[in-house]
C-alpha cells in the first residue's frame, strides 16, 4: 500500500513534511481529505503496529507504543530531552537488539519501562488491521466500524441485484422519511398537508400513477396506505423470480418519479399529467430488463413482457 501511486501522491502533495497522524485538519483541504483525517482516532483503535527493526516508524508520531504515539503521551519536551530530531525513527533508540532510551528525565525513564514488553526483531515492520495477521481492506474496515441494526423486512425490495441505483437510493430515503416536509401544503394542490403517508398514496394524484403501474404488473387490488404498501411489497415481491423483480423495479421507479414530479412542481412550476409519469416508470423498468432477464416461457411472464415492452426474444 505504501508504494501505491495514490499514497505517493498523498505524501508528496498532502502530507509533505507532516506525519499522517499529526497533520492538521484546518486550512485549504478538500472535503474528502479532511474526512480521512477526522477518521484517524477511529482508525487508530483498530490498527496494530509491530515495530520489527524499527526502521520505518516515526519514533515520535506513529502510534507504535501500545496504540499511542510518544508525542501524544509525553508531548514536545521528551523530544528535546532525547537530543534527537523530529524525524527520528524507532531504530534510533535500539542498541544491539535492546531498547535504549536516554535516562535524562522522568519521562524517558518511564518510557524505558513501558517499551520492555514491545518485541524487537530483525524482521521489517508490519501493520495489521484489528488483529495480528489481518491486512487492511476497505471491506474489513467497513465491517468493523459500521453501525449495525436489525435487518428490516423491506431490505430486498430496495437492495436487490437488479435495482436501478438512483431509484433504490430514492426509495431508501423515502423509507427513512427524508425530505418530506410535514407541515407544508401538498404540492399537488389537493388541499391537504404534505406528509409521507399522504404523498404515498393518499393524494389524488399519486394513487392514479401507482394503480396503473400495478396493473402493468398484473396486480389488481385497492391502493393501500404507505405502511401497508411497503408491507405488501416486502411479502409479495420477495424473491428473484421475474415477476418479483418487475414489482420491485416498478415500486422503486414509481417512488422515484413521483418524488421528481413533486420537486418539478415545487421548484420549476412545471407539471406532468400522471399518464406521463406512468410512461417514465415503464421506460425505466423496460430499459433495465431489455437486455437480459430471467423470464420463463409461461403465460404469466409473457403477459408481463407485453405490458412492459420487454422484447419477447429475450425470454429464457
Amino acid at each position: 500500500m505504501e508504494q501505491s501511486l495514490w499514497v505517493k501522491w498523498c505524501h508528496a502533495y498532502l502530507l509533505q513534511k507532516f506525519n499522517f497522524w499529526t497533520t492538521p485538519t484546518t486550512g485549504f483541504l478538500s472535503w474528502s481529505w479532511r474526512q480521512i483525517l477526522l477518521l484517524r482516532p477511529l482508525a487508530k483503535e483498530h490498527i496494530i503496529y509491530r515495530c520489527g527493526n524499527g526502521e520505518h516508524f516515526s519514533l515520535w508520531y506513529d502510534p507504535w507504543l501500545h496504540g499511542e504515539s510518544v508525542h501524544a503521551l509525553y508531548g514536545h519536551r521528551v523530544i528535546y530531552d532525547t537530543g534527537l530530531d523530529r524525524l527520528a525513527r524507532v531504530k534510533n533508540i535500539i542498541r544491539e537488539g535492546e531498547w535504549c532510551w536516554p535516562q535524562t528525565s522522568y519521562d524517558l525513564i518511564d518510557l524505558q519501562q513501558r517499551v520492555q514488553n514491545i518485541p524487537i526483531s530483525s524482521a521489517p515492520y508490519s501493520i495489521h488491521w484489528n488483529k495480528v495477521g489481518e491486512a487492511f481492506s476497505t471491506a474489513r474496515a467497513w465491517q468493523v466500524i459500521r453501525r449495525r441494526s436489525n435487518v428490516v423486512p423491506w431490505r430486498d425490495v430496495v437492495w436487490h441485484p437488479k435495482r436501478i441505483p438512483k431509484h433504490a437510493f430514492s426509495l431508501w430515503l423515502v423509507l427513512h422519511a427524508v425530505g418530506v416536509i410535514q407541515n407544508a401544503a401538498c404540492i399537488f394542490h389537493c388541499g391537504e398537508t404534505e406528509t409521507l403517508e399522504h404523498l404515498f398514496f393518499q393524494c389524488p394524484y399519486s394513487p392514479k400513477v401507482w394503480r396503473d403501474v400495478l396493473s402493468l404488473c398484473n396486480v389488481f387490488r385497492p391502493i393501500l396506505s404507505w405502511t401497508y404498501e411497503v408491507l405488501w411489497m416486502s411479502t409479495h415481491a420477495k424473491g428473484k423470480e421475474f415477476h418479483h423483480t418487475i414489482r420491485k423495479l416498478a415500486f422503486a421507479a414509481t417512488i422515484y418519479h413521483l418524488w421528481i414530479e413533486r420537486n418539478r412542481r415545487c421548484f420549476r412550476n412545471h407539471f406532468l399529467p400522471y399518464q406521463e409519469i406512468v410512461q417514465l416508470v415503464r421506460q425505466d423498468v423496460c430499459g433495465k430488463l431489455f437486455n437480459g432477464n430471467n423470464s420463463k416461457r409461461c403465460e404469466q411472464h409473457h403477459s408481463l413482457c407485453v405490458n412492459w415492452g420487454i422484447p419477447l426474444g429475450e425470454m429464457m
